[in-house]
């Protein structure tokens, strides 16, 4: 069995997910597996996923759109001792597995790693180095666009929220730090910024600020947003 499966839940991520592929197939661990749920699909993202499924990738598909219940799928699935939830618009460095399995140790229930922007705009590279900080500060326990975790311990709480679309991971982190501590690893994945590009740094910086107030409240389930594709 291999150490790590990696969970990409995809909907409509025909411009992202070759590259994320791509990031993971270079790795230089390779006890890995990879399992794609696409939910919801209305491009050719199952196809260019099908098209590359092997003995470590595969493929499977849920009819609608819900990126908790699509994590949850594939970790029923995995059969990894660590779990890997990647975003579809994420690509890891060529030695982020094996840095996963060095770092992530006993004391820890959940990691997530640092992030920088696939654009090399300066806005977003200062937008990155403040989530950088508050991560690795545990000013905010969040998620960068790569979480960790044992599978044994997700499912001892049940996984993700499947009500909840929006902070989804902050509510997998909540439960499981009741397992362990927390912990921002040393390694860079790279994201997308297309919602700040779309939005603009005003708007998306105002609606995460609205999503902890929410998160404060106990208000998640109400959260939706705009797809950006």
């Amino acid at each position: 069995m291999p150490y790590i499966s990696i969970v990409i839940p995809a909907h409509n991520e025909e411009n992202y997910i070759r590259q994320t592929l791509h990031s993971i197939h270079n790795q230089t661990y390779q006890d890995y597996e990879v399992i794609v749920v696409t939910n919801g699909c209305t491009d050719a993202t199952e196809e260019i996923v099908r098209r590359r499924e092997n003995d470590k990738l595969k493929l499977l598909s849920l009819p609608i759109a819900n990126v908790s219940r699509a994590r949850n799928y594939g970790a029923g699935k995995a059969q990894g001792e660590l779990l890997l939830f990647l975003d579809a618009d994420t690509r890891l460095e060529q030695d982020s597995l094996q840095k996963i399995k060095d770092q992530f140790l006993s004391s820890h229930a959940i990691a997530t790693t640092k992030a920088k922007p696939d654009s090399p705009e300066l806005k977003y590279t200062w937008a990155l180095w403040f989530k950088n900080m508050y991560l690795r500060t545990k000013l905010y326990e969040g998620c960068s666009g790569a979480l960790i975790c044992r599978r044994e311990d997700f499912d001892k709480v049940n996984g993700y929220d499947p009500e909840i679309i929006v902070k989804e991971h902050r509510k997998l982190i909540i439960k499981l730090k009741k397992a362990g501590k927390y912990k921002c690893l040393d390694t860079t994945v790279t994201t997308s910024m297309r919602r700040f590009q779309r939005w603009g740094l005003l708007k998306t910086t105002g609606f995460w600020l609205g999503q902890w107030v929410k998160d404060y409240v106990g208000d998640l389930k109400k959260s939706k947003y705009e797809k950006i594709r």
